[in-house]
């Protein structure tokens, strides 16, 4: 597992918002994420619905500030409209964090399963660029991710698997 901390400070160095629907496969992120409240500079807000947080991120890149999205795949369905009528129509950078549910991992839940299956022909459908999260290269691949986002200032999605950061 990526320390939460380490993440925490890489995130606060590239982006002052984050918006999105809490997945378990973020948790402990989260959870640090929320112990620092009062003592960091990223502003988070919570979303009912991943679309929610594309426009609420949307809005914010607008005034020039750098945002980052957090969603469970199964939410991939819902931004389609949100994703493609606003944040690429307007060329808004941002870094979208998808939980890639339905691998071996926890394949007992139907949706999980068809959702990761489907997870990187729905991002390509979408001409989202997304690139995995490892343990062992994270800031590598923030940073690749960060490289894309900022050349296409357009989003960008990161990959993460279970275990990666919770």
């Amino acid at each position: 597992m990526i320390d939460p901390s380490a993440f925490i400070l890489f995130l606060e160095s590239n982006f002052q918002f984050i918006s999105g629907v809490p997945c378990s496969y973020f948790k402990q992120f989260l959870i640090h994420l929320n112990s620092l409240k009062n003592k960091t500079k990223l502003k988070h807000v919570l979303a009912t619905r991943e679309d929610e947080a594309i426009g609420i991120a949307s809005g914010v890149a607008f005034s020039g500030k750098q945002v980052l999205v957090y969603l469970q795949n199964s939410g991939l369905g819902n931004i389609g409209d949100a994703l493609s009528s606003l944040a690429q129509l307007y060329k808004l950078p941002m870094l979208i964090l998808v939980s890639y549910r339905g691998l071996e991992s926890d394949r007992d839940f139907p949706e999980h399963s068809i959702m990761g299956e489907i997870t990187e022909p729905v991002l390509k459908a979408m001409k989202v660029p997304y690139f995995n999260l490892t343990e062992d290269k994270w800031e590598a691949d923030l940073n690749n991710a960060l490289k894309v986002m900022e050349e296409t200032s357009s989003p960008v999605a990161l990959l993460i698997k279970d275990g990666v950061l919770s």
